[in-house]
């Protein structure tokens, strides 16, 4: 069911609660306010009432007028004594009746009661000619409700209609966008900033968000085609000249640079296992190996570790390839005759090179670098006052 003819649903269930309630409340009402009335006209009746004995001695009403134009049709008083009907005035009802209403049953009937000269004078109004205004309520209120109903839910599609019409709109371009696979449109922001507005307008920020995504994804593409492709050449060119040791040495490089992807691939499935890893021990074995490499191209390579040992929560592989990924950085954006400089501590990670490139570099090295920091919880920054990368881990807790 749409959201649409649900909203117009809703609105006629709370006008025909609404209607419901009400009407029942004013039937309620209605017969107290008879009841009250009928009550109070007995009273003054029965205060009105005189008593008069006739030619045997027996108490009769004193029927005059006065007395008459006070009982009303269905009104009749009843003169009650030693158990047994004495007088009656009015158009009084059958003789079983008007025996239970002597007996004081009182079945289909208002009574109200007085005590004259050891008698009991009776007052009853029949309730069936008293409440026949509820009657008439009782036929009227079904229809009422039914109209009332169909109005409200006609009322509630139409309103609905106009309020959900931005949603369909923005539905309907969105659905455009996704068949065009235009992810760098937008969808248009509706006129009133209302919540259908507000959707739009995260809408357009995921929009914007899958679009970062998928440009750096394409630019990661690039980067490992490119990363790929220089290698891969080399090693051809290599095994056409024969030369074993130097494309053994290519396809090292080519094996380790796929490891780093598989890794970047696990990362992104969150599938890292973190362990203590002692930190200075890994950056000083990674920076040893790769010393024959800055030394042979005229840069120079120091370290400034700790006494005591570092330990970091991290995933080995992972956190020895981002070491890797820096230090190549660092070599290939440092000119010849400068200096990298590598320091550990607390719980950090420090990549310094001088004198550095404009730019700090942004390939796939990097690349990788940042996303298994991230995969590990850590964070990868750059220091544009120091010239430097900075990695920040989690301590391992005691």
């Amino acid at each position: 069911m749409s959201l649409r003819l649900r909203f117009a649903f809703l609105t006629a269930f709370v006008v025909l609660s609404g209607l419901a309630l009400t009407g029942l409340a004013l039937r309620e009402g209605l017969q107290l306010a008879l009841l009250h009335q009928a009550s109070t006209s007995l009273d003054t009746l029965l205060n009105g009432v005189q008593l008069k004995k006739d030619e045997d001695g027996e108490p009769r009403f004193q029927v005059d007028a006065a007395l008459l134009e006070a009982v009303l049709p269905g009104t009749f008083l009843l003169l009650v004594g030693e158990g047994r009907l004495q007088d009656a005035v009015g158009l009084l009802p059958s003789p079983d009746t008007l025996a239970a209403l002597v007996e004081g049953r009182k079945e289909g009937f208002l009574v109200r009661e007085s005590e004259r000269e050891g008698l009991v004078v009776k007052g009853a109004r029949d309730l069936a000619s008293l409440l026949a205004p509820l009657s008439l309520l009782d036929r009227l209120l079904p229809p009422v409700l039914l109209l009332g109903g169909l109005l409200a839910f006609a009322l509630g599609l139409f309103l609905s209609g106009r309020a959900l019409a931005p949603l369909a709109r923005a539905t309907l371009e969105a659905q455009g966008l996704a068949q065009a696979r235009a992810w760098s449109r937008r969808l248009t922001p509706p006129a009133q900033r209302d919540e259908v507005g507000h959707m739009v307008e995260a809408f357009n920020q995921v929009l914007a968000a899958l679009e970062e995504a998928l440009a750096a994804e394409r630019r990661f593409a690039n980067e490992a085609a490119h990363a790929l492709r220089t290698p891969l050449t080399l090693l051809l060119g290599h095994l056409e000249r024969g030369r074993l040791t130097e494309a053994k040495a290519q396809a090292e490089g080519l094996r380790e640079l796929v490891e780093r992807l598989l890794l970047l691939a696990r990362a992104e499935a969150d599938a890292l296992q973190l362990e203590p890893v002692e930190l200075d021990t890994l950056v000083f074995t990674q920076a040893e190996s790769l010393r024959p490499a800055f030394h042979a191209r005229g840069v120079r390579l120091s370290l400034q570790l700790p006494e005591e040992p570092v330990w970091v929560l991290a995933h080995e592989p992972a956190l020895r390839a981002i070491v890797v990924s820096l230090l190549e950085n660092a070599l290939q954006h440092t000119a010849k005759g400068g200096w990298v400089q590598v320091q550990v501590g607390g719980g950090g990670l420090e990549v310094t090179n001088a004198p550095s490139h404009p730019r700090p570099g942004s390939g796939l090295g990097l690349r990788l670098a940042e996303a298994l920091a991230k995969a590990q919880g850590a964070r990868l920054g750059w220091s544009s006052e120091e010239r430097c990368f900075l990695v920040f881990l989690r301590l391992k807790e005691d």
